[in-house]
């Protein structure tokens, strides 16, 4: 029989490369047996979850590689406690993401909403919002949608190119792990745009209600990463 993990990820690539009128249906399917994962289906090692595991100059995130190809990823996250993922985008992309263990608080924006359309249009001074970084980099304008705690007994939160492509994900009492599928993956090319790249922002303003102004910045010197290896269930098919 397959494991639970076996399950998701194979629904995962029948998803990613449906048809188009497929998806829709096939989406729903993904987030429903995502739904029923546990840290227990992909054998999480409660060592990670302990503050006092490893050195005491561990990264404050720690990140399990699953599995990758072309069309998808499926990774583990595992936040320490008081750590985040920074405000980061997901180009053109879709994410789901289940909390395994522990809670988390995900801050979420989209782009191009007909209120950030109205605010582009506009024009600003360059002092209106003065940039964090010297280096000229990307403002955007985003919608606030929503910041929400969820925990092991919550839905799947789903991103997707147009609605809460950017966010940010940090660990609330205590340490936290969240299984992540992301699709495409970074690093693939966008038709006639270029690669997806993760870029970080910082919010610059508040231009009217739940609407921002975000710069984007260099990686944060206070986020970084460490690895350990995947002990769940083997997915060769």
């Amino acid at each position: 029989m397959a494991s639970q993990i076996h399950k998701v990820l194979k629904q995962a690539i029948i998803t990613f490369t449906s048809r188009p009128e497929l998806f829709a249906s096939n989406l729903n399917s993904l987030s429903a047996v995502l739904d029923k994962t546990t840290a227990e289906d992909v054998n999480l090692d409660t060592r990670y979850m302990n503050e006092d595991w490893g050195e005491n100059d561990r990264a404050p995130v720690t990140f399990i590689d699953i599995y990758e190809d072309s069309n998808l990823t499926m990774n583990i996250f595992i936040l320490k406690s008081g750590s985040q993922l920074p405000l980061h985008n997901h180009p053109e992309m879709y994410g789901l993401i289940k909390v395994i263990s522990g809670k988390i608080k995900i801050t979420s924006y989209s782009l191009n909403t007909s209120k950030t359309l109205d605010i582009d249009r506009m024009s600003f001074k360059d002092d209106f919002v003065p940039p964090i970084d010297h280096r000229r980099r990307k403002i955007l304008t985003a919608e606030l949608i929503s910041s929400e705690v969820v925990d092991v007994n919550s839905k799947p939160c789903i991103l997707d190119p147009f609605n809460k492509n950017i966010h940010e994900i940090q660990s609330i009492d205590g340490p936290a792990a969240f299984l992540d599928i992301l699709a495409p993956p970074y690093n693939t090319e966008i038709p006639n745009k270029g690669s997806r790249l993760c870029s970080y922002y910082a919010v610059l303003s508040n231009v009217m209600p739940n609407v921002y102004r975000l710069q984007e910045i260099r990686t944060p010197s206070w986020y970084w990463t460490d690895s350990c290896p995947y002990t769940g269930p083997n997915l060769h098919f």
